[in-house]
């Protein structure tokens, strides 16, 4: 098979430019890889502003009662009464938010008379409203326990104290209920730019050389038949193909270990990424078929790859891109690619099967408009050549 041996050894003499193209692609996920936090290490936690109180009140039920209240629900710092040192306090970020609870506040509070605690805070601090928020909500919940009952000053405080102990449980749910959402996902997320690149750049090289046309003749002037030597070209590009898949694969399973291997999700995103690789093919053979020079081609592979990652979800995630752009890239078969890893990634392949079948096969479509493209095309220049 002289065909099949010469399609490797042209790709040996252009193995550089394919190998950057691999070890970046493996570089930038490995290091996507480092950087990717699980979604379940996510969540809402309660936290505590640091506040300083003032109380120049004394011993008063309502000052005493509002101190301890803001203890519970915030990191009370001690701090002198000094306003230079409550300045320097606010500006280095020792506190957030200083409250100040003048003299004769709790007498003008209990004759209802216009009483408010005078606040410090940071300019312009979400911090800020979120303990104004709390203050009133004890004053207010105090003026309201005041106004209907005869209950002392003490047993106020201490009813507005229970009562405002009650908590509610917090559940964050995700707007998608996440099955297998895991880091191997963005890894796949990335195989259309580097297939892309290495079968454009690969197969394109081939047709290339074998479409040259002082090359072509003589061809047509050996014993082996045009059919045979397109036999051994396909089967050339589909082993150069699977070599390529079978390498990324690999090397993602390396990276994740046993979470990949043991996940249900590695067979079906592997069969994901085998069927984007014949699309791949299709579009190397297509673009070896058009062009005739090695500096078009580094053009064209270049805006395939990346053109295409960028407006499919690969660099982005299609969750981020606007309408307009995804009804754009649903014309494309990275697109529909890297929706089949998202429901996959989402809510796992048992649910989301139909859809992710739908997907393949959309793409199985693509791969075979663009072969049956490149066979016409193929067809048109040998006859024009004739």
């Amino acid at each position: 098979m002289p065909v099949f041996k010469t399609f490797f050894r042209i790709i040996n003499a252009a193995r550089t430019p394919l190998i950057i193209y691999l070890l970046i692609f493996l570089g930038v996920t490995y290091m996507t890889s480092q950087f990717y936090t699980s979604p379940e290490d996510t969540g809402f936690t309660d936290s505590k502003i640091r506040i300083a109180v003032i109380n120049r009140d004394g011993e008063n039920n309502i000052a005493k009662g509002l101190t301890e209240y803001l203890s519970k629900t915030s990191t009370i710092v001690d701090m002198p009464d000094d306003t230079e040192k409550l300045q320097d306090a606010l500006f280095f970020r020792k506190v957030e938010y200083i409250a100040i609870i003048p003299k004769g506040f709790s007498d003008s509070f209990n004759k209802s008379e216009n009483s408010r605690i005078e606040t410090v805070v940071v300019p312009n601090s979400t911090s800020a409203i979120y303990l104004d928020l709390i203050v009133n909500r004890y004053l207010q919940t105090l003026r309201l326990v005041g106004d209907y009952s005869n209950f002392t000053a003490e047993k106020q405080a201490e009813l507005v104290s229970k009562n405002l102990a009650v908590k509610t449980d917090i559940v964050m749910k995700s707007r998608v209920e996440s099955n297998n959402s895991e880091g191997y996902t963005y890894y796949f997320n990335f195989f259309p730019y580097v297939m892309l690149a290495l079968a454009t750049l690969g197969i394109s090289t081939i047709m290339m050389v074998f479409n040259q046309p002082d090359l072509k003749r003589r061809n047509l002037c050996s014993p082996i038949k045009q059919r045979s030597m397109n036999i051994q070209i396909g089967l050339g590009s589909i082993i150069y193909s699977l070599f390529c898949w079978a390498v990324i694969v690999l090397f993602g399973i390396i990276i994740y270990g046993e979470s990949l291997v043991l996940s249900e999700s590695l067979p079906i995103l592997a069969l994901n990424s085998l069927v984007f690789t014949t699309v791949c093919t299709a579009i190397g053979f297509l673009v070896g078929i058009l062009i005739k020079s090695h500096n078009v081609q580094a053009a064209v592979s270049n805006v395939l790859s990346m053109g295409m990652s960028f407006l499919c979800g690969v660099f982005v995630p299609q969750s981020l891109l606007g309408s307009g752009v995804l009804r754009v890239a649903s014309f494309l078969p990275a697109y529909w690619f890297v929706k089949a890893n998202n429901i996959i990634s989402e809510i796992g392949f048992d649910k989301g099967r139909n859809d992710v079948l739908t997907a393949v096969l959309i793409q199985l479509g693509f791969a075979i408009a663009i072969f049956s493209v490149a066979l016409f095309v193929s067809k048109q220049k040998r006859t024009a050549n004739q």
